[in-house]
Formats: structure tokens, C-alpha cells, sequence
């Protein structure tokens, strides 16, 4: 069991609370790539390092990623043309087939299930909406130094009043270490999916304790057992 859930051991888990991009769909190696592309036009960063600073500051949303990696410059432009690329890249995405089966069978089971991306809300709704989810919540900006709805403290809250439920019984899976900072931040159960760009060594010097997964289906050996424990 994560290190950041260890509070809440014994709270049956009812939720589960998934991110988005590369854990429910296989999207960020192209976001990267695209990413690198843009980031080596307007900074001059060699692409191989961009396309490096890209994940490791994946988990955010893109506009805060950039404002980290360039303080001081002028990123707004680069992501807006990062975010009408994506507009049109997203369009062909779908749910895998094998992760659609495992999301109906985890609610027929009588568990909610829940996304929480830092992806543009707006995409966000549009991917999810014909997907077997209880409730998608993306990215919404706000102002200036206002970190706006997000992935982390403000998503728990709307998703604690949308099932009716403490964050106890919650149980997050993401593909980044980011995402397992934002759930130790919550206090919020953690599961990690393994990637090509993350493996365990990563997640365990983020948070260390952290629960890993090779794949999805591993995740209902982990809730079973919290749930028969709890």
C-alpha cells in the first residue's frame, strides 16, 4: 500500500479515480513528441532534452509545465499551439477495448468510477463522454497565479460531493510521478501505472511506498484486498 494512503487503510474503497493520458489512453508518447517539437522551435532546447523536461514535468497541465521549465518567458504561445494541435490529435482517440471491459466490470461490481485529468477540460468532456465513467473532471484555467480546477486538492473535493464520500475510500491510479506527489499532497490512496517513461524506481523516490502496477488489470487485486482488510 502507498505510503500517502497509509491513514486511510482501513476505509473500503468505493471510488476510483483514474487519470487520464497514459494511464486510461496511450497518448503521451506523441504528446511528447509534439511537445519537443514545439519547445525546440521556440526555445532552442535540443529536442531529445525537451522532449526529457517534458515528462518529467508531466502530470500538469501544459501552460504550467511550459511557465516551470521557462520561467520568465513567453510560453502562452507555445501552449495554445500545443492545445490546437492536441484539439485535432484527440479526435481519433478512443478507450481501448480491454480498459473499457475492465471500467464496466469494476462498476457492475457497484464501485463509482471517476477521471481526474489535467487535459482541457473541454477535451476531457468530449473523450469521456460516451465512456463507462461515473464522472470526468479536466483542466479549467483561471487567472493569473490561480491554479485553477485541477487535477489534485479542487477535483477531490467536487468528486467528495459528487459520490458523497470521503477521499478514504478513494483510490487514484496515474502513470506519473507528479501524480503521486498530488495524491500525497490530498491524502489520497495511490496507485502507480508502470510506463515506458516511469518505472517503480521513479515512483519510490517520489513518494516512497508507493504501490505499483504493471498493468490495469492488476489494480482489482489491490482494491480487493483493501476492501477484505478494511
Amino acid at each position: 500500500m502507498a505510503a500517502n494512503g497509509a491513514a486511510a487503510a482501513s476505509a473500503q474503497i468505493a471510488v476510483l479515480v483514474f487519470d487520464l493520458d497514459g494511464t486510461l489512453v496511450p497518448t503521451m508518447e506523441d504528446y511528447a513528441d509534439r511537445a519537443a517539437e514545439l519547445m525546440a522551435e521556440a526555445f532552442g532546447t535540443p529536442w531529445a532534452d525537451a522532449r526529457r523536461a517534458y515528462f518529467a514535468t508531466s502530470g500538469l497541465p501544459f501552460e504550467r509545465q511550459l511557465r516551470q521549465l521557462y520561467p520568465g518567458q513567453q510560453t502562452d504561445p507555445v501552449a495554445e499551439r500545443f492545445e490546437t494541435w492536441k484539439d485535432g490529435y484527440l479526435s481519433g482517440i478512443a478507450l481501448p477495448a480491454g480498459t473499457a471491459s475492465l471500467l464496466e466490470e469494476w462498476r457492475s461490481r457497484g464501485l463509482a468510477v471517476a477521471i481526474s485529468s489535467n487535459n482541457l477540460e473541454v477535451y476531457v468532456d468530449r473523450l469521456a463522454k460516451d465512456w463507462p465513467v461515473d464522472c470526468a473532471l479536466g483542466y479549467r484555467p483561471s487567472g493569473p497565479g490561480d491554479p485553477g480546477f485541477a487535477k489534485g486538492e479542487a477535483h477531490f473535493v467536487t468528486l467528495e460531493k459528487r459520490f458523497g464520500m470521503p477521499r478514504s475510500r478513494f483510490l487514484f491510479t496515474g502513470d506519473s510521478p507528479n501524480d503521486a506527489h498530488i495524491a500525497a499532497a490530498a491524502g489520497v490512496r495511490f496507485c502507480a501505472l508502470l510506463t515506458e517513461a516511469f518505472g517503480a524506481d521513479d515512483f519510490e523516490q517520489a513518494v516512497p511506498g508507493t504501490q505499483t502496477l504493471s498493468s490495469l488489470a492488476e489494480l482489482g487485486d489491490v482494491f480487493a484486498t483493501v476492501s477484505a482488510n478494511g
